[in-house]
C-alpha cells in the first residue's frame, strides 16, 4: 500500500508539474533566446522539491509557503538590484514595468528574467502545496496552469501562442489528470473540488485559447510609461569624410540578409545642419513613430560585430523591434539605435527589424499624407529662393509625388560627381555651392554623400514631399565564411520620402540604382519625363544690379528755393527711437516672465546677471548660480521655488518669488557702478536669451 501511494503521489505531483511547464511555455516567449522556458521549467522543479523537503521535515503548509516565498523574493532582489537602483521592495515593485518597457521579445538578462522565474516559481509553490496537502485537490494545477498561460499571453500580447496550440495541450492535460490521477488512487478518493469550479476552468481555458492569442489582444505595456532619456548626441554626417579616408578598415561584420545598415535617421534640419534626435526610451516600448509603417514590410535577422567603428550610435537594420542587448535605447520615430555605454570593436549582437518593402505599382500611385505628424519632414526654416525655384523647375511636368522623387534624383545626380575630399556640411550655402557652383571653385559640382543626399533632401522638401537623411552603411556581398565585411569605404548617406500607406522608401541621388524603387521603374519614369521636362536652369549667382534713377539736371523754379532743414531732426530721433522700441521690448519681456511665475523670476535674475556681467556658465545648476550672487540666501530660496516650478509644477502654495528676485538684483546693483547700469532698461542682451 505504501508503494502504491507514493506511486500515486508521484504520478499527482509529475502530472502537476508538466502541466505548469507547458502552460509557462507562451510565457518563455516574452523573452529572446532559448534559455528562459528551460528556467522556468528548472524554477517548476525546484517548488516541487522544495515542497517535498518540508513534508519530510513536517513543516506546516504555511510555514512552506512564507518560508520558500520569502526566500524567493530575496533572490529575486540579489539577481536584479545591479540593475534597479533601491532597496529591495523597490527592486521587486519596479522589475515588471522594467521588462515591460524592454525590447519584445525581452533580451534574456538576469535582471529581466527573474520576474518571470520568480512568478513560475511562486504559482508552482502553491500548486505543489495544493496536490501535497491533505485533501490533495487536483483542481490547483489548472488553476495555476491558467494563470501562467494568462501570463504569457499579456507579456507577448497573445502571440507567443497565436493558433491556441498550447491553450488546447493545457485543457487536454488537465482532463488526463482529473480521469487518470484520480481513478488512480482507489481507496481514497481525490478531491476535484466543486463541479462548479472544474467547469469555470474548463471554460477560462478555452476562452483563452480563442480570445488571448488574437491580434487586438490586451496590451499591458499601454499602462506602463516608458522612461525618456535626453541624450546629447552628434550628428555623424561629417564622419562620411574620415570614414572614406579609411577605405580599406573593416567598421563592422554583419551576417544576414544583404540589406543596407542603418547607423542614425536624421529628421531635423535647421538651414545650417541635420540634428538628430535627443530623447529615447527603451526599445519595445509600445510609443508608436509618428508616421505609421507601410502595408508591405518583412522582418529582418542580422547579426553584427562591430569592428573599428565608435560612438554611441547602434548599427542596424530597417526599423529594430528587438536586440540581443539589455540596455539599448532607441528613438521610436526614426528607429535610431542608441548605446549609451558606447560601441567598441568586438561588440556583438543579433537586432531584428522591419523593412518597409512596397512593390513599383504601388508608388506608381502612391500619395503622401498631410497634417501635423510631416511638419518636421517637410521643415525649412529661411529656404533661399534660388532652391526654391530649382526644385519646382525640376518637377514641372510630373504628375505624382514617385515621379518628384524620381525626377528629383536624377537633378541632383546629373553632372555632378562624388569626391571624398570635397568641404563637408550642409547648409544652405554649401547645397548651392554644390548645385550652382561655377565650375573651378571649391566643392562645387564635387560632394560626399552627404551633399547629394541634403540637396536631395532640401528640393523634395521644397516641392511638398516628406523626406529624411539615413547615415549607414550599403549593402555587401557575403564572404566565403558567411559575414558582409563592412568596410570604411562602405559609409554613406541616403534620402528617404515617405508615402502614404507604404512607409519610407529610400533613394540614391549618388549613384540612381543602389537602393529604393527598382531601375526599371525609374527608367520609366525618366524616359517619360524626358520628352516633357527641360533641365532647371541654374540660377545666376549674383543677382541684377540695381538701377537707381538720375536726378534732373535742371532744377525747377521750385526746387530752387531753399531746402528744408528737418530731416536734420532725424539724426536726434532715431536712437531716441530705437531706444523706446527696446525699452518697449524689454517691458514685454518682463510682463511675460511675470506671468511665467518662479521660473521667469529666475530668468528675470539670470537676465540681471547678464546685464552686470557676471554670465554664469551654462552647466552650472541654480542652486550653483545663487551661490555665487552677492546677497545669496534670497537667491537661493528663489532657486528651490524655480527648480519646484520646474520639476514639481503641481505643487502648491505661497508665491513669493518676484519679491526674493528683486531683492537678489538689489544686492548685485550694489556691487555694480553706477554708471554701468545706465542703459539697463534698453541694454538688447536680454532679448537674446
Amino acid at each position: 500500500m505504501g508503494y502504491r501511494g507514493d506511486l500515486v503521489t508521484g504520478l499527482r505531483a509529475g502530472w502537476a508539474a508538466v502541466l505548469l511547464a507547458v502552460a509557462a511555455f507562451p510565457l518563455a516567449g516574452g523573452w529572446s533566446g532559448s534559455v528562459a522556458w528551460p528556467l522556468f521549467a528548472g524554477a517548476v522543479v525546484v517548488a516541487f522539491g522544495v515542497v517535498v523537503l518540508a513534508r519530510r521535515f513536517r513543516l506546516t503548509t504555511g510555514m512552506t509557503l512564507v518560508g520558500s516565498g520569502a526566500v524567493g523574493l530575496l533572490g529575486g532582489y540579489f539577481v536584479a538590484r545591479g540593475a534597479i537602483a533601491g532597496g529591495p521592495l523597490e527592486v521587486l515593485r519596479d522589475s515588471v514595468p522594467r521588462l515591460l518597457t524592454s525590447a519584445r521579445p525581452a533580451p534574456p538578462t538576469p535582471d529581466l528574467l527573474m520576474p518571470g522565474v520568480l512568478m513560475v516559481f511562486l504559482v508552482a509553490l502553491v500548486v505543489a502545496v495544493s496536490v501535497a496537502g491533505e485533501r490533495r485537490s487536483l483542481i490547483g494545477p489548472p488553476v495555476g496552469a491558467v494563470v501562467l498561460y494568462t501570463a504569457g499571453a499579456l507579456v507577448t500580447a497573445g502571440r507567443a501562442d497565436a493558433r491556441g496550440l498550447v491553450a488546447v495541450a493545457v485543457v487536454v492535460l488537465a482532463a488526463f489528470g482529473w480521469v487518470v490521477v484520480d481513478r488512480a488512487e482507489s481507496t481514497r478518493r481525490v478531491s476535484l473540488g466543486p463541479p462548479g469550479a472544474v467547469l469555470a476552468v474548463l471554460a477560462a481555458v478555452a476562452l483563452l485559447a480563442g480570445v488571448l492569442p488574437s491580434r487586438d489582444a490586451f496590451e499591458p505595456r499601454e499602462l506602463v510609461r516608458p522612461p525618456v532619456t535626453d541624450l546629447a548626441v552628434s550628428n555623424p554626417l561629417p564622419r562620411l569624410a574620415s570614414w572614406a579616408a579609411m577605405a580599406d578598415t573593416e567598421l563592422l561584420r554583419m551576417r544576414g540578409p544583404e540589406l543596407p545598415v542603418r547607423l542614425v535617421v536624421l529628421a531635423d534640419y535647421t538651414g545650417a545642419a541635420w540634428q538628430a534626435s535627443s530623447l529615447y526610451g527603451p526599445i519595445g516600448a509600445v510609443a508608436p513613430p509618428d508616421l505609421p509603417a507601410g502595408r508591405r514590410a518583412r522582418e529582418a535577422d542580422v547579426e553584427l560585430v562591430v569592428g573599428a567603428l565608435d560612438g554611441n550610435w547602434l548599427p542596424t537594420v530597417g526599423r529594430p523591434v528587438s536586440t540581443s542587448l539589455g540596455d539599448v535605447l532607441v528613438d521610436p520615430d526614426s528607429g535610431s539605435l542608441m548605446l549609451p555605454r558606447g560601441v567598441g570593436p568586438g561588440l556583438s549582437y543579433d537586432v531584428r527589424g522591419v523593412v518597409d518593402r512596397p512593390n513599383d505599382d504601388d508608388l506608381a500611385g502612391a500619395k503622401v499624407p498631410t497634417g501635423d505628424a510631416i511638419r518636421r519632414y517637410l521643415d525649412l526654416p529661411g529656404l533661399p529662393a534660388t532652391l526654391a525655384d530649382y526644385a519646382r523647375q525640376a518637377v514641372a511636368n510630373t504628375r505624382t509625388p514617385y515621379e518628384q522623387a524620381v525626377a528629383l534624383e536624377q537633378v541632383v545626380r546629373l553632372d555632378r560627381h562624388p569626391d571624398a575630399e570635397a568641404p563637408v556640411g550642409s547648409s544652405y550655402a554649401r547645397i548651392e555651392q554644390f548645385l550652382f557652383g561655377p565650375a573651378g571653385d571649391a566643392g562645387a559640382g564635387k560632394g560626399t554623400a552627404e551633399q547629394f543626399a541634403t540637396a536631395f533632401a532640401v528640393l523634395a522638401r521644397a516641392v511638398g514631399l516628406p523626406t529624411r537623411v539615413v547615415v549607414g552603411f550599403q549593402p555587401v556581398p557575403e564572404g566565403p565564411d558567411g559575414y558582409r565585411v563592412i568596410r570604411g569605404v562602405d559609409a554613406t548617406a541616403w534620402p528617404e520620402v515617405y508615402f502614404a500607406d507604404w512607409g519610407w522608401v529610400p533613394f540614391d541621388p549618388v549613384s540612381g540604382t543602389d537602393s529604393g524603387p527598382s531601375a526599371a521603374s525609374k527608367r520609366e519614369v525618366l524616359n517619360r519625363l524626358a520628352s516633357t521636362t527641360a533641365q532647371p536652369t541654374v540660377p545666376a549667382k549674383d543677382g541684377p544690379p540695381l538701377v537707381v534713377p538720375s536726378q534732373q539736371a535742371q532744377p525747377d523754379a521750385a526746387q530752387a528755393k531753399p531746402r528744408s532743414r528737418h530731416w536734420l531732426l532725424l539724426f536726434p530721433a532715431l536712437p531716441l527711437s530705437a531706444l523706446l522700441v527696446l525699452a518697449c521690448l524689454r517691458a514685454v519681456r518682463r510682463a511675460r516672465l511675470r506671468r511665467a511665475g518662479a521660473l521667469g523670476a529666475w530668468a528675470w535674475v539670470l537676465d540681471v546677471l547678464l546685464l552686470a556681467g557676471r554670465q554664469p556658465a551654462r552647466h552650472l545648476t541654480a542652486p550653483d548660480i545663487a551661490a555665487l550672487v552677492p546677497d545669496p540666501e534670497p537667491a537661493l530660496r528663489l532657486a528651490a521655488l524655480a527648480d519646484r516650478a520646474a520639476f514639481a509644477p503641481d505643487t502648491t502654495g505661497p508665491d513669493d518669488s518676484w519679491r526674493l528676485a528683486r531683492q537678489v538684483r538689489a544686492g548685485i546693483k550694489r556691487v555694480v557702478p553706477w554708471y554701468r547700469r545706465l542703459f539697463w532698461a534698453v541694454d538688447p542682451r536680454p532679448l537674446r536669451r
